[in-house]
C-alpha cells in the first residue's frame, strides 16, 4: 500500500508538470523604459526635457578670448585677431555646476573645428582651453560654453584676420599739426627761423 501510495504521488507530480509545460507562458507586462536620465534632467518619450530638484543648468559669470592666461585670469579681452597670433584661449568663471561636465566648443563659419570637457569640481570653477590657428582660417569664430545636458549657456565670437587687413582697419594715427598764432604778422612754419 505505501508502495502504490508512493507511486501515485510520483504520477501526480510528473502529470502536473506536464499540464505545466502545455499552457502557455502568461504575457510580460513589462513596459520599455521611457525615460532616459541625463545629468539631473529627465527626457520624456517624446523628447520633451523636464527639470529635475536640484539640477542647475550653470552661469558663465565672464567668459574671454585672449592670447593668454596667467594666474588663472585673461591677459586681455579680443574681438579681432589678425594671424600673426597663431594661438588664442578661451576662458570662463563657471557658477553653479559642481559635479557637471561643461564643455568648450570652438567653430569656424558654422563648423565645429574643437570640443574640449571639462568636470567641474566646485560652485565657482575657472576654466580655459587653447586652439591652435591655420592661418587659412580666417572670417568668423564662436566659442561656445555648452552645460551638460547640451544647452549653450554662453557665447563669444570673433574675427580671425589677416594681418594686412587688420592694419588696414585700423585708423592712420593723427599728423601733429602747427598752430599759427593769431596775429597780423607774418608767420614762420614751425622750425625754420628766417634771417633779416
Amino acid at each position: 500500500m505505501k508502495l502504490q501510495n508512493g507511486l501515485l504521488a510520483v504520477l501526480f507530480a510528473v502529470s502536473l508538470s506536464a499540464q505545466a509545460e502545455q499552457q502557455p507562458a502568461p504575457e510580460s507586462k513589462e513596459t520599455p523604459d521611457t525615460t532616459t536620465q541625463q545629468s539631473g534632467n529627465t527626457e520624456t518619450a517624446s523628447g520633451q526635457m523636464v527639470e529635475q530638484a536640484g539640477f542647475s543648468p550653470g552661469t558663465v559669470a565672464r567668459a574671454a578670448i585672449t592670447s593668454a592666461v596667467q594666474d588663472r585670469e585673461p591677459t586681455d579681452e579680443l574681438e579681432v585677431v589678425n594671424t600673426d597670433q597663431n594661438q588664442l584661449y578661451f576662458f570662463t568663471d563657471l557658477r553653479d555646476m559642481s559635479g557637471q561636465t561643461a564643455k568648450h566648443r570652438w567653430e569656424y563659419n558654422g563648423k565645429v573645428m574643437a570640443e574640449v570637457e571639462f568636470d567641474v569640481k566646485g560652485p565657482r570653477w575657472r576654466v580655459w582651453s587653447s586652439k591652435t590657428f591655420n592661418s587659412d582660417w580666417t572670417g568668423n569664430w564662436k566659442v561656445s560654453v555648452v552645460n551638460a545636458v547640451g544647452d549653450v549657456i554662453k557665447e563669444e565670437s570673433f574675427t580671425y584676420t589677416t594681418a594686412a587687413a587688420t592694419q588696414a582697419a585700423e585708423p592712420p594715427l593723427a599728423t601733429p599739426t602747427a598752430v599759427q598764432p593769431a596775429t597780423d604778422a607774418p608767420t614762420t612754419p614751425t622750425g625754420v627761423s628766417i634771417q633779416k
